[in-house]
């Protein structure tokens, strides 16, 4: 037979049972806004029987109700497939912007870019053809040049900022990357210390390493895997080079190092701390800014090289074309574009160099140099035969160093190409976006805490606590009645 008390054992299991679960409502609701917090539940399960027989037939007598366990509602699948397309998102917005801010430095189309000024300067040499005796013209012609230069020379200036602001970006994304890994490390010894046994679950700690792997995976690319005792192991780097972040044993160190220069700026690079082992990633935010540095096709150094390539147009073809040319002085062999001697370049030399010939600029007489005559002889002044071929040089003229195209049709492909790369990247980012917010959403409609949900067993867990303190309250004086009355008869 049952033991008499055997009741209040039942119900006491009963009022922890509903405590527990209202308890867990409770954190539910109040972190429904908390950014990784995962929904939690309390699983009840029937209590071991007591074994009690009654009557003729063996029968187990029920013993309530136990909380087995408390976890949290998570996709794994879902998380894993958010962790490998973070990455592709990190990659598309930082590309997205980098190629924002190389259309920003050229500023095309509008009054104040490269183009306009080439245009201006063009327009200089054919009012010049005109009439090359013209001082104003000349004075036009001089000044529309120093415009050209410096135009150039600023461009490649803000290209130059734009990298160190780039690397700047690297260096604090590796110091990121380094705090998380640390605390990812710190939280795996946690969540195996609390999960020792298999009996317990540590799901506000796993929240909070979900949540930095969150971030981790839109900084660089990871593969992310559990071992048995709840560690992560979080891989990253390429295929054939992985690097572990982080494992059971402690986390990698990331460092950045100085690796030389292009074009006047310096290259920084990740590396393992402590050692001169480069770490390559294959997609994230990292990746997205080395790219925008360092490639020959959307990166400031593919920009960088063809800014390079007009300097250098300018300082060997148009200047051969000037120097087969006669100014009003009958001087012949001068170059209108020459290098700066004082400026401090090493490899974006031909563009920080780039300056107007002092000689042509520093007085009123040297105007007298500017080649706009073909031919030697005071009766030729007015011509400006030689200015027609170099106004063609600019606008028309192949040339070899362009890759045999125009200067004029050269800086309209690289304009074109970069306005294409531009809207490429938003549309990839767009898109990317859009996945995103569908794992996001997804994940929510598992992991995510519904108020309404959360309220409607608020007050069935509360009925349930309420009912087994009604019923035990009956037991009480069930057991009362029972204790202190009988064998009061006769009395």
């Amino acid at each position: 037979m049952s033991s008499t008390f055997g009741g209040l054992n039942i119900l006491s299991r009963s009022l922890c049972a509903q405590q527990a679960s209202l308890d867990t409502v409770g954190h539910n609701i109040a972190n429904a806004g908390t950014d990784g917090y995962s929904r939690q539940r309390v699983n009840l399960v029937v209590a071991t029987p007591a074994g009690e027989v009654y009557g003729r037939t063996a029968n187990h007598s029920g013993s309530g109700v136990t909380v087995a366990s408390i976890t949290r509602a998570r996709d794994t699948f879902t998380d894993r497939q958010l962790w490998k397309e973070s990455a592709t998102l990190g990659y598309s917005e930082t590309s997205s912007e980098a190629l924002s801010r190389i259309e920003g430095v050229f500023s095309e189309p509008s009054d104040t870019g490269v183009q306009t000024v080439l245009n201006q300067f063009w327009t200089a040499w054919s009012t010049l053809a005109t009439d090359a005796s013209d001082t104003g013209a000349r004075t036009a012609v001089a000044q529309q040049g120093v415009a050209l230069a410096n135009a150039i020379q600023h461009a490649g200036q803000q290209l130059q900022d734009t990298v160190e602001n780039i690397n700047s970006s690297i260096a604090l994304d590796v110091k990121r990357i380094n705090q998380i890994t640390s605390s990812i490390d710190t939280l795996n010894k946690q969540i195996a210390f609390t999960e020792v046994g298999g009996k317990d679950h540590a799901n506000d700690l796993r929240d909070s390493r979900d949540l930095l792997v969150d971030e981790l995976s839109k900084l660089v690319n990871i593969s992310v895997s559990e071992d048995s005792d709840g560690k992560y192991t979080i891989v990253s780097g390429e295929e054939d080079t992985p690097l572990t972040l982080v494992d059971a044993d402690g986390y990698t160190e990331l460092d950045t190092t100085t690796t030389g220069t292009a074009f006047g700026y310096e290259i920084t690079k990740v590396i393992v701390a402590g050692t001169s082992t480069e770490v390559n990633f294959t997609n994230g935010e990292v990746k997205a800014l080395i790219d925008s540095r360092d490639s020959d096709k959307t990166g400031t150094f593919a920009y960088m090289t063809n800014l390079e390539a007009i300097s250098q147009f300018l300082l060997e073809d148009f200047n051969a074309v000037h120097n087969a040319g006669y100014g009003t002085d009958n001087d012949t062999g001068v170059d209108f574009f020459v290098m700066d001697e004082s400026a401090d370049y090493s490899d974006g030399g031909w563009i920080d160099g780039l300056i107007v010939n002092p000689e042509i600029t520093d007085s009123t007489a040297g105007l007298a140099l500017i080649a706009a005559k073909s031919t030697s002889g005071d009766d030729n002044n007015a011509s400006g035969d030689n200015a027609i071929l170099l106004g063609n040089c600019l606008k028309t003229d192949k040339s070899v160093i362009l890759g045999d195209i125009s200067l004029d049709s050269f800086y309209s492909a690289m304009i074109g190409t970069l306005g294409v790369q531009a809207q490429d990247a938003t549309r990839l980012n767009t898109n990317q976006q859009t996945v995103i917010d569908q794992l996001t959403n997804l994940r929510a409609s598992v992991s995510g805490v519904s108020l309404d949900e959360e309220m409607t067993d608020m007050i069935r867990f509360q009925k349930g606590y309420n009912a087994s303190a009604r019923v035990l309250t009956a037991m009480d004086e069930m057991l009362d009645k029972l204790i202190n009355s009988t064998g009061m008869v006769g009395r």
